[in-house]
């Protein structure tokens, strides 16, 4: 959390934990159907959100004082990342070929995006405004296309994507949501502004 006194993890002995920093007992666990691939908490650390990788394909969303699930997800395939915004209002996941966007109240998406690629992470604003998503295309041999997405919450039309014509492996975006950065297989680190999608530069590893 962002005053550090809640911390999250998950397991691949299929847990999801909550712990005090002032603690090495966690304040409760839960098992899920599977290790546990993604988590994320809530600046204010009210909010945990955990998703199943491999055989698993459940998200499920907590309040910090019980480890009973406020609602559950199943997303037909494993969970690849899951972000949530500050306040806990707005959920993302991302999963092969889906960004879902959910709102705390609901087990229900809010929308769906099938960029028709696999997503490997996903990143959403602080206010829950912005999100920015990974997609990668096998293309046939070794050969795969890589994709930055940015969306605003409330539409699942994406506001642009960008290609580094490999894998985009990693995506964050700031917490005011002006500024994306992308991580790719063509060994560059990439800067976009939020209003367009060319690059304002990108860096070679």
């Amino acid at each position: 959390s962002a005053d550090g006194a809640y911390i999250t993890a998950g397991s691949e002995g299929s847990k999801v934990y909550l712990y005090h920093k002032d603690s090495t007992t966690p304040l409760w666990d839960y098992t899920t159907g599977d290790y546990v691939k993604s988590v994320a908490i809530s600046a204010d650390g009210e909010y945990i959100i955990a998703g199943t990788g491999s055989d698993g394909d459940e998200v499920y969303f907590f309040n910090k004082d019980s480890s009973t699930p406020l609602w559950t997800y199943s997303a037909g395939n494993a969970i690849a990342s899951v972000d949530i915004s500050a306040n806990g209002e707005y959920i993302v996941v991302g999963r092969p070929s889906n960004v879902n966007l959910f709102n705390k109240n609901s087990s229900t998406p809010l929308w769906s995006y099938n960029p028709g690629s696999f997503v490997d992470e996903v990143s959403i604003s602080a206010d829950g405004e912005y999100i920015t998503s990974t997609g990668t295309t096998w293309l046939g041999g070794s050969d795969y296309d890589g994709w930055v997405y940015l969306f605003n919450k409330d539409s699942s039309t994406p506001l642009w994507s960008y290609t580094t014509g490999n894998t985009v492996y990693s995506v964050a975006i700031s917490a005011d949501g002006e500024y994306i950065t992308a991580a790719s297989a063509d060994y560059k680190v990439y800067l976009f502004d939020k209003n367009s999608s060319t690059p304002l530069w990108s860096y070679t590893t």
